[in-house]
């Protein structure tokens, strides 16, 4: 069976509302090394600069 038999599978059956989609947003403790720090966070860009409009 192939990944687009099954996608085709289940938007039919979604179609024919035999299945339903119930959403939930969990609360997730971030790792420490996800936490970043303003101070050592490295600059990935320069500033943008602009020039003045005529």
């Amino acid at each position: 069976m192939k990944v687009v038999d099954i996608l085709d599978s289940l938007n039919e059956a979604a179609q024919q509302n035999l299945i339903s989609i119930d959403r939930k947003l969990m609360s997730v403790e971030a790792p420490m090394w996800l936490n970043i720090n303003e101070q050592r966070t490295p600059i990935i860009a320069p500033r943008p600069s602009f020039e003045k409009l005529d």
